[in-house]
């Protein structure tokens, strides 16, 4: 009986979880898909397992690093991108509830790609319920 009870306890927080993530396995997989192997170098740093809106960001085809992307997913599908257009850097800063704010490193033109002298840019992406929606301007 007790063995029976421990089974029901470690089963618990399964139940009723298909609306959040569990984790970021199948997100992993879909971002793997289109990044080649060689370049990538994706972070979970912004995923929150138990959230329903959760990101994943990084590298995708650029062996110098700098062709960085967010991807985002709710309940482990995917459900867009921060932009069309890659950014040289991209670092995940905080989360709350429905919103995610990433900071995009600003490069000025002559900057090569160890030393970006033109700041940083703070965008706060939000769910909606239907769509991720940028609540400030992404940089190009």
């Amino acid at each position: 009986m007790f063995v029976f009870a421990l089974v029901l306890l470690l089963l618990a927080p399964l139940a009723g979880s298909a609306n959040v993530d569990q984790g970021p396995t199948a997100a992993l997989a879909f971002v793997n898909a289109r990044c080649p192997a060689r370049y990538r170098e994706i972070s979970k740093t912004m995923w929150m397992k138990g959230a329903r809106f959760n990101a994943l960001y990084g590298n995708c085809r650029a062996g110098d690093g700098h062709d960085q992307h967010i991807w985002f997913f709710v309940g482990g599908h995917f459900v867009g991108m921060d932009a069309s257009h890659s950014s040289p850097q991209v670092l995940g800063l905080w989360r709350t509830g429905n919103t995610l704010a990433f900071m995009y490193v600003l490069y000025r033109r002559r900057d090569p790609n160890c030393c970006a002298t033109g700041g940083g840019k703070i965008v706060r992406f939000h769910w909606t319920g239907r769509r991720v929606e940028p609540l400030d301007t992404v940089p190009k």
